[in-house]
């Protein structure tokens, strides 16, 4: 899982329960960083960048994301609680975390416990699945632009059978869609500083005439007495009574105009819908 991070990163941030002590990934980053091996997506060496566990890690992973860059991230699950306040704002890009699960004793509480982040979670439990999630995890992540979780426990594939290395025409064709666009992009790397998901809003635009009421001030209209009289011996006919209908009510005024609403218009959200959708709006005049 480090080779496939270092290939498919420009950025990797490995978490470490301290700087003097090699993690189950530090030790390969460091080797292949210092060969100079170019990654796939920018074809540079990716930058490594070692932070401790109890120092709040993923904050730093903003500024990368900010650059367009890709990002991806190799620490155990201890830090996965205390960045949950980052979880659900990085889950919106595309990031990829392998974790590994605290041993010897793997506890899959702490995957649990953040289900409803918002990302995409792919685990694994052999040699060869981690290989497979973790190219997975990778180009699902740079397809969607949303963040993905690929979690695993070490003590599963211990006694496996060493596998053979991925093939680097496979992750080339897996990436060459990101590759060409980020290519044709005349060197700017800002792909994917907007593409978060965006907060939108239905406007209802109403055009046409406005409704007009009738006057209430105007006398009622007489209604003929409809019984016959008991001299009289004359009742009245239905033709008759219709007729007068018919001719009452073409001769009101209509209620109201014709009115024509508009098809919803969507639009990002911006600050000032807090006036008009915040329950307190009307403490400040807006309601």
């Amino acid at each position: 899982m480090a080779r496939i991070a270092y290939l498919a990163s420009d950025v990797v941030l490995s978490v470490q329960q301290s700087l003097s002590v090699d993690s189950e990934f530090s030790h390969y980053l460091d080797q292949y960083a210092g060969k100079q091996i170019k990654n796939i997506v920018s074809r540079r060496a990716t930058e490594i960048t070692h932070l401790r566990r109890n120092a709040d890690p993923l904050l730093s992973v903003y500024r990368p994301l900010q650059e367009g860059r890709l990002v991806s991230a190799t620490t155990s699950s201890a830090v996965l609680l205390n960045s949950i306040p980052h979880l659900y704002k990085l889950a919106q890009h595309p990031i990829v975390l392998h974790v590994a699960l605290a041993t010897p004793d793997a506890d899959f509480s702490d995957i649990s416990s953040i289900r409803q982040c918002g990302f995409t979670f792919l685990q694994s439990e052999t040699l060869q699945d981690a290989q497979d999630m973790a190219i997975t995890a990778h180009a699902l992540a740079t397809r969607s632009g949303k963040g993905v979780i690929h979690f695993f426990d070490p003590v599963n594939s211990i006694n496996d059978t060493p596998i053979t290395p991925e093939s680097l025409d496979l992750l080339q064709t897996l990436f060459s869609k990101y590759v060409s666009r980020r290519e044709s992009d005349d060197g700017d790397d800002l792909l994917y500083l907007d593409s978060g998901r965006v907060a939108t809003t239905l406007d209802l635009p109403v055009s046409g005439v406005a409704p007009t009421l009738t006057s209430t001030n105007s006398a009622p209209t007489q209604r003929p007495n409809r019984e016959a009289s008991p001299t009289s011996g004359t009742t009245e006919t239905a033709s008759s009574v219709s007729s007068r209908r018919d001719s009452n009510t073409s001769s009101e005024p209509a209620s109201s105009a014709a009115t024509s609403v508009d098809a919803p218009v969507s639009r990002p959200i911006t600050a000032s819908d807090i006036f008009t959708t915040s329950p307190y709006s009307s403490w400040y005049g807006y309601s």
